[in-house]
Formats: structure tokens, C-alpha cells, sequence
């Protein structure tokens, strides 16, 4: 199996000994990389489940979390990521939501199929692909949510751009409109999506339109009722057969019944999509009726009823799509009633006023779009919902409602690896999403950079030096100017506002007229080149623009500088992981520099040890060539990489392609 997945990722990036040439591959925005091992360090944790961790790392590897905590160092072969600055968040869960499906007009149905509104995203082929030829419209309990998902379906994008991980997604239109699933919203097949199915019954009691019966809420009521009437006598027929078979007609084959037996049998939980106080009492008297487990989805005048919800004990999949005005306000508009006025105000209680009663709830984005839907979480906030207790909402108590708390909503060691880290706070318009994993795999977030460009070296200009370097993870910096070295304090690393240009900031004493003074710098910077201006007693002075040098000294030494043209040792032995498309396989290198000359081995396990030739060394970058005897033929690989303390990053170039290369020097 090892050598299997080395021939695998060397066939492509060397091409096979057959002479096929290596296909090139890229990512396109909302893929997910291959699940790795990483390290976030240095960030603001929020397990949830505990106290916030002010300083923190966690470990993430195969898809799990296997370390979290404020004393945790990153092991040696995982790839590092910069959370200075970031609050890291278990991945956000939708509680109630429609993505996942493929746009478009629904495909054809068998003849006798109940339709929805036409143009749904789902198409509505009921599991098995038997006719429903006797039921009205929108009646379809039998469709699975788990059968329709797509991995290009509609919504999945912006909510991975928003932070959202997991979804319970459900078709969108009908009155009993079939049974949801639990999906990541990551890339792969739909059956790497779903992760628990089915998950509830979903039933609106409203009209659907399209001609027949019912055209009224009493009509769909009454349908409703009578279809869970026809089930409890579909159970006994059955029961009847089964147990004792002879000189009885066997009952007919109802899949729409069929799907409502684990509800009676309270198996599966009911999901009533109600927002009024009148629709909400008569979801739980139809729950109360046939001893159904209910949930209110929607919710809006919860907080009407909380005795009500307490005493069935439900649960409330709360929205937030506030009311809003039904229309802009100008002076010449009419005044809003007096009860639209009071209907918006209530809305942004209703979640304190369930978290006082003691009714679990989590939040959907209803219909909203996945940014502005954790935007209104300030909202309720705001109107005194305490801000863990929206965290929770979000995160923990979806995943307990569906049975999922051993495995989502927290960040603890053995749970999924869905996670999001975000600049400012979460629930601030002006928060910025750092990046996202889903199942321990980096999404690729469109627009946006994952973590800042590394700062670490010398960046130049006349009168003044900035030198910054790694300690364990930690970034460090002093300054010089003329023949005095300064230290740097707060030192923080950033995105811009359109998250084009890595940011720094720090605070370091200048001399000035009158002594040394306290100065904030703040500034942007590209690979090669740093832009900023020191503000001193809130004046701003001209702005400086810095030259990158060369990295600074590191461990386990030094090497001669010559004309400063090697400042880092790369002596040791480096653990790789090498890198191309969805493949990856560890490697080993060891180096002994002496000066600017570079000597070693590379190690490609089962393939062998090539010797390295050609090696130098110029500031913090190594150059170096091997020939790897691959299927008969001798290939050249060109080894490039720069080095950061005790981590490298680099490339393996060959006339097929290119990989990257990322590794550590254990101490």
C-alpha cells in the first residue's frame, strides 16, 4: 500500500516508465485540499464545551482532532499555520437549510407523481422510484434529502465562505416534505456528504400551490391528519399480514405511509415548520395527538408559547430571518401597524426569552444568506442573549439535537476536524474569515487568503532595520536604527480589508525630540517589499517603505555569512511531506552545509535514498539536484526550499511538473 501510493504520486509528477506525461491539476475555489496534518498555533481558541483558550494550538490529523490546548506543541511533521491574531470556532451548523440541491426544473415524474411548485431544486422521485399515485400535492414523506444532495448543488459555496460546515439540509417545497439528512459541506462524492439520514420528518401546514385538493390550511390540516390516521391503520394491516399470512389479501404497498411509521413509532423526530403562536399550538397538538417527538422549525413567537414547548418537551430550530419593514422607509411612506412594529421588536427577544425558559435551540439561517444570517446573531445578542449561549446555537446544540454531539460542535480531541477561524468577532459584519477545514481538509476560500505571508528575515530601509524571526511558533522582532536595537511588543500579523496584502503591526520606542517615545507602526507587505508609517503621540509620520533582506540566524547555528550570502543552516535531518494534487507521501532529507556548500541525502522510502548534488545555499534558500531511479529511467529532480527557524518550504521541480515540499527539524 505505501509503495503503491509513492509509484502513485511519483507516476505523476515524474510521468510513468511507460513515458505518459503527468496531468496537470489545479483547485478550483470551494474544493477541498487532501485531509493533512496541520497545526494552528499562537490563535484564540473556543472549544465551546470549556473556558476560551487566550493562546492556544490545535493539532489536526486525518480528518480528527488529536491536540488542543494552550501547552501543546506542534509535532514535527505537520504543517504550520500562523493564528496570531484569529479566533479559531468549531465549524458553524445550519439547523434548517435547502442546500445541497441541483438547480433547475425538477426532472420528469412516473405518471400519477404529486408535484410540488414547479422549478425546485430537488427532483422529487420518491426512494425506490415507486409511483406516489395517491396522494395530493406536496405530499412526498418518502423522499430522502441523503438521495438528492449534490456535491455542486445550490447554496454549498457561500456557506463554506461564511463558516458553515455542516448543514441539516431539506427539500425545499411541499407540506410533508420528506426527510432531511445531516451533510458536510465539503467537496467528494454525496455520499461522502451525508452524514446522518434520515434525520427528521418535515411537515408546513400550508398551502401548495397548484390546482386540487387541499387549497386551504383547513384542507392541508385536515390531508395531514388523515395521512398519519391511514398510517396507524397501514401498520395494523401489515402487523395482521405478517403474522399470520394465510387466507388474508396482502395489504397494497403505500411508500408515503411507509415513510410516516417511524414518526408514529417516535423513532424519528417530527420537524413542524411554524412561526406563528397559532401554528406553532397547533404543531404541538398534532404532535400531542399521535405522540409524535416535535421541533419547531422557525419559531418567530417561540417565546409565546415556552410553557407549551416545555411541557412536549421540544426543541426550536430558531430563524434568523427577522421580520423586517414590508417596505423602505421614506417620509411619504404609511406608517407601520403598530403590531409589524411590535412583531420586529419580539423577534430579536425570542431567543433570550427560550435560553431563560430553558428550551434547547439552535439557530437556522432561514432563508437568509449564510453572512447576513450570523451577522443577526448580534441581533439577538444585542437584546440579551448571552454571546456564548449564540455560540452554542450555532455549534454545539444543532449537533446535539441531531445526535451528533460525539463527534461535531465542540473542538476536542477526537471529534471531526470542522473548524473556522475568523479575524474579529464572529458575530461582526466587519469579521473577516480566515479559513475554513471541513473533515480536517482546508477549504480553498474564494477571494481570500488563508494566513499572512510569512514576515520572518530583514526588511531594510536607510536609517532603519526590522528583523523579525520564529521561536517555537512565535513570532518575535527588534528594529535598529543607527547603533541602537529596539525590541518590538504586540507584534501582529493580518489581511487587509479585501484580504489582498498581508498587514503588521507593533509597538516599539523611537528616538525622538525629547527622548525615546512609543511608536505604533502599521503597514502592508508582499513577499519582497513593506510599506508603513510609525504613528508617534497620534500624529502619523511619512511613510517608510522596506526592502526584504535575508532571514535571520537560526538554530542550530549559523553559517559563515561570506558577503552575506548564507545567514541560515540547513544542517540536520528534515521530515518532508511531498505534495502533488490530491497525493502526498513523507520524505526525509539530511543536509551538512559547511559555508554556502550544501551535501546530503533525500529519502523516498520504499524508492530509495538519492544522493544530492549541486548544493548551495544564498541567505535562507537552499538549491540542490538528485536523480531518482524511477521504472528503468534516471530523473532528474531539482530540490528548492527556504528555510524559517525549523521549518522549510519548497518545491521539487521535474521536467513533468512541480510539488511542494513542507517539513520541520526536529529540535
Amino acid at each position: 500500500m505505501l509503495k503503491s501510493t509513492f509509484s502513485v504520486l511519483l507516476c505523476l509528477l515524474l510521468g510513468s516508465a511507460l513515458g505518459s506525461p503527468a496531468v496537470a491539476q489545479s483547485e478550483r475555489p470551494g474544493d477541498v485540499t487532501p485531509p493533512r496534518a496541520y497545526a494552528i498555533v499562537n490563535a484564540r481558541l473556543i472549544p465551546v464545551a470549556g473556558p476560551p483558550i487566550e493562546r492556544g494550538t490545535i493539532v489536526i490529523r486525518d480528518g480528527l482532532i488529536v491536540a488542543v490546548g494552550a501547552d501543546v506543541k506542534p509535532p514535527a511533521d505537520v504543517r504550520q499555520l500562523d493564528g496570531t491574531g484569529l479566533t479559531v470556532y468549531p465549524g458553524l451548523i445550519d439547523a434548517v437549510s435547502h442546500v445541497g440541491f441541483q438547480s433547475g426544473p425538477p426532472a420528469a415524474a412516473p405518471t400519477g407523481i404529486a408535484r410540488a411548485t414547479p422549478g425546485t431544486p430537488p427532483a422529487t422521485v420518491p426512494v425506490g422510484g415507486l409511483a406516489n399515485s395517491i396522494r395530493p400535492t406536496g405530499f412526498q414523506p418518502e423522499l430522502l434529502a441523503a438521495e438528492l444532495v449534490r456535491t455542486n448543488g445550490d447554496g454549498l459555496e457561500p456557506a463554506r465562505q461564511a463558516g458553515f460546515t455542516t448543514a441539516l439540509t431539506v427539500p425545499r417545497d411541499g407540506i410533508v416534505m420528506g426527510r432531511s439528512a445531516v451533510i458536510a459541506l465539503g467537496a467528494g462524492s454525496p455520499r461522502d456528504m451525508v452524514i446522518r439520514t434520515p434525520v427528521a420528518l418535515h411537515i408546513t401546514f400550508r398551502v401548495v400551490s397548484g390546482s386540487g385538493y387541499p387549497n386551504s390550511l383547513m384542507g392541508v390540516f385536515s390531508m395531514v391528519r388523515q395521512a398519519f390516521l391511514d398510517a396507524q391503520q397501514y401498520q395494523a394491516h401489515w402487523a395482521a399480514y405478517r403474522a399470520n399470512p394465510r387466507g388474508l389479501k396482502r395489504p397494497a404497498d403505500d411508500p408515503s405511509l411507509e415513510a410516516l411509521l417511524p414518526a408514529l413509532s417516535r423513532d424519528l423526530p417530527v420537524v413542524f415548520h411554524a412561526d406563528t403562536e397559532r401554528e406553532i399550538i397547533r404543531a404541538l397538538d398534532f404532535a400531542q395527538e399521535f405522540n409524535l417527538r416535535p421541533i419547531i422549525a422557525g419559531g418567530r413567537e417561540a417565546e409565546k408559547v415556552t410553557d407549551r414547548l416545555k411541557a412536549a418537551q421540544a426543541t426550536v430550530l430558531l430563524s434568523l430571518n427577522f421580520p423586517k419593514r414590508a417596505t423602505s422607509f421614506t417620509p411619504e411612506a404609511d406608517p407601520e401597524p403598530l403590531s409589524l412594529l411590535r412583531a420586529r421588536v419580539a423577534a430579536l427577544k425570542t431567543a433570550t426569552a427560550l435560553h431563560n425558559a430553558g428550551i434547547p435551540f439552535a439557530f437556522q439561517t432561514g432563508g437568509l444568506t449564510p453572512a447576513d444570517a450570523i451577522s443577526n446573531v448580534k441581533k439577538a445578542v444585542d437584546n440579551g442573549l448571552p454571546a456564548a449561549e449564540a455560540i452554542r446555537a450555532l455549534t454545539l446544540r444543532p449537533a446535539d439535537i441531531f445526535g451528533l454531539a460525539d463527534r461535531l460542535g465542540t473542538l476536542d480531541v477526537g471529534k471531526v476536524a470542522n473548524l473556522v477561524a475568523v479575524r474579529g468577532d464572529l458575530f461582526d459584519a466587519k469579521r473577516r474569515v480566515a479559513f475554513v477545514f471541513i473533515d480536517g481538509a482546508m477549504v480553498n476560500l474564494r477571494g481570500t487568503n488563508v494566513t499572512p505571508t510569512e514576515i520572518s528575515g530583514t526588511w531594510e530601509t536607510k536609517g532603519l532595520t526590522l528583523t523579525f524571526s520564529r521561536d517555537n511558533g512565535e513570532l518575535k522582532g527588534k528594529a535598529r536604527s543607527g547603533d541602537k536595537d529596539l525590541e518590538l511588543r504586540e507584534l501582529r500579523l493580518g489581511l487587509d480589508e479585501d484580504a489582498s496584502l498581508s498587514t503588521v503591526r507593533f509597538v516599539a520606542d523611537l528616538p525622538r525630540e525629547g527622548g525615546a517615545k512609543p511608536a505604533t507602526f502599521t503597514g502592508k507587505y508582499t513577499g519582497d517589499e513593506l510599506r508603513g508609517a510609525f504613528v508617534v503621540d497620534g500624529r502619523s509620520e511619512a511613510e517608510l517603505v522596506f526592502k526584504r533582506g535575508t532571514a535571520p540566524p537560526s538554530t542550530p547555528g549559523t553559517a559563515a555569512g561570506g558577503n552575506g550570502a548564507a545567514t541560515f543552516d540547513f544542517t540536520g535531518t528534515w521530515n518532508l511531506v511531498v505534495s502533488f494534487g490530491p497525493q502526498s507521501l513523507p520524505a526525509t532529507m539530511t543536509l551538512r552545509q559547511e559555508g554556502t556548500s550544501l551535501t546530503g541525502t533525500l529519502s523516498l522510502g520504499p524508492l530509495g535514498t538519492a544522493t544530492l548534488s549541486n548544493g548551495r545555499v544564498t541567505g535562507n534558500r537552499m538549491e540542490a539536484t538528485a536523480q531518482v531511479d524511477f521504472g528503468g529511467r534516471s530523473i532528474e529532480l531539482q530540490l528548492s526550499g527556504t528555510g524559517n527557524g525549523n521549518s522549510l518550504e519548497g518545491s521539487v521541480v521535474s521536467p513533468q511538473g512541480t510539488a511542494s515540499i513542507s517539513g520541520t527539524r526536529p529540535q
